[in-house]
């Protein structure tokens, strides 16, 4: 069994009780509590078949939520760890509706292992993923991809809120790192052949004095742990006061501002970036339904989005079936 764990966050907004506490707090909020945020497309299931059939090497699995696990998951597995926010969250930082205090805090399980791969509970493998497509030579591996702070619809977020994430990670990252020095220290991490046609845009990028933004590729993401600490120790207060906000914040920071701390202290093994990975349902149904069932890369990130019910009710047969075409086989996660 590895030393890698994966972490995966998980909510069902379906659950009246955890609907009831979210209510209490929305009113007269300015935050984001979009209804998507929190919508379970019933595709968890195929999340457990795919670690178990394509990463059988994870060590533990580490499932987060705040409400009743659900009740075809079987917690009698060796490998499966639940875990509450009570468990890691420190009380200050609860209760937390929004995924950034989730996040952020993931340092403070206890049993955690060093090395370990978050996953959004929107994030699937499609195919066997070894080891090294997460770890080398005990480093995360990543991709620097510099870009321009995108203000367009971004990964079918219509009104564009996750601007203001890119722009925040951006401006405490410059305060905490010298770019130019970063770069002068690792210039192969940034301009890496493996990087392909990024490669041009990164080296036109490189030219400014300032870290001006990154791709983010919105897949399952390495850490460290000491990664975390390090970020804490050295961005307290934005970390403190996002993890206070009990709803998504236009001020807010997220996981990626951890990220870019091994982005730029050079800490992380380079890997050729995987594109086309991120789908927008009601909108890529069918690319989506194709590279499920062709399993054309090894991994993806289905995004939700503001969808009327009979697109909604459309849309999750069309992508459940694509998964149990890939997947039919219950796992040992589930109870049979």
């Amino acid at each position: 069994m590895s030393n890698i764990d994966f972490v995966i966050t998980w909510v069902d907004g379906r659950d009246p009780e955890w609907r009831k506490r979210k209510e209490a707090l929305s009113e007269n909020s300015f935050e984001d509590e979009r209804e998507e945020r929190y919508r379970d497309w019933g595709l968890l299931p195929y999340w457990f078949r795919g670690v178990e059939k394509y990463a059988p090497w994870v060590g533990k699995i580490w499932f987060i939520c705040d409400q009743n696990p659900p009740e075809w998951l079987n917690r009698d597995h060796p490998k499966l760890n639940i875990v509450r926010h009570e468990d890691y969250l420190p009380d200050e930082y609860r209760p937390a509706f929004s995924s950034h205090p989730i996040e952020l805090n993931l340092h403070r399980i206890k049993g955690l292992s060093e090395r370990f791969v978050y996953f959004n509970d929107d994030m699937f493998l499609l195919r066997p993923v070894k080891e090294s497509m997460f770890f080398r030579r005990g480093l995360p591996c990543d991709s620097a991809l510099l870009n321009t702070i995108p203000t367009d619809d971004l990964a079918g977020v219509p009104d564009g809120r996750i601007f203001y994430m890119f722009l925040n990670n951006a401006s405490y990252i410059n305060r905490d790192y010298d770019f130019r020095s970063c770069l002068k220290r690792n210039p192969l991490k940034w301009l890496h052949p493996a990087y392909g046609k990024d490669l041009v845009r990164n080296a036109m990028l490189c030219i400014w004095p300032r870290l001006v933004g990154t791709v983010e590729l919105h897949l399952p993401q390495a850490f460290l742990k000491r990664t975390f600490r390090e970020a804490w120790e050295k961005d307290f207060d934005i970390l403190d006061m996002t993890s206070r906000h009990h709803f998504r914040n236009d001020l807010d920071v997220n996981q990626w501002l951890v990220r870019l701390h091994h982005i730029m202290k050079g800490e992380f093994s380079v890997r050729k970036p995987i594109r086309n990975a991120v789908f927008t349902l009601g909108r890529d149904n069918e690319e989506l339904a194709r590279t499920v069932r062709e399993q054309k890369i090894p991994m993806i990130c289905i995004n939700d989005a503001s969808m009327d019910t009979q697109t909604y009710t459309d849309s999750k047969r069309e992508i459940q079936a694509a998964f149990d075409a890939l997947l039919p086989q219950p796992s040992m996660f589930e109870i049979r």
